[in-house]
C-alpha cells in the first residue's frame, strides 16, 4: 500500500501539469487478475514494482523497472524523490 499511495503522491506532486495535459498518465494495475498477468512476464516482476513505460501510438517502445521502491518504503520524502527524479530522467531518454 506504501509503494502504491507514494507513487501516486510523488507523480500528482511532481508531473501535475504532464498528468493534465495527457503526457503521463498513471496507472495501476493488478497483476493478480486473469488478464493482467502477462505484466508478471513483460516486466520480468519478482514482486510488486513501480513501471515507468514508453507508449507511442499506442505501443509500449521502451520501459523501466523503479527497482529501489523497496528499499526506500520506509522514507516517504526519499521514495517520492526517486520516483520523480527517475520519471524526469526517462523523459529526457536516460
Amino acid at each position: 500500500m506504501k509503494i502504491e499511495s507514494f507513487s501516486r503522491e510523488a507523480v500528482e506532486a511532481g508531473f501535475g501539469k504532464e498528468l493534465k495535459d495527457g503526457d503521463v498518465v498513471w496507472r495501476l494495475v493488478n497483476v493478480d487478475e486473469p488478464a493482467n498477468k502477462h505484466y508478471i512476464d513483460d516486466y520480468q516482476l519478482y514482486a510488486k514494482s513501480v513501471i515507468v513505460s514508453d507508449v507511442r501510438d499506442g505501443e509500449e517502445v521502451r520501459w523501466k523497472n523503479l527497482m529501489k521502491v523497496w528499499q526506500l518504503t520506509g522514507d516517504k520524502e526519499l521514495f517520492i524523490k526517486y520516483i520523480q527524479d527517475e520519471v524526469r530522467a526517462y523523459f529526457n531518454g536516460e
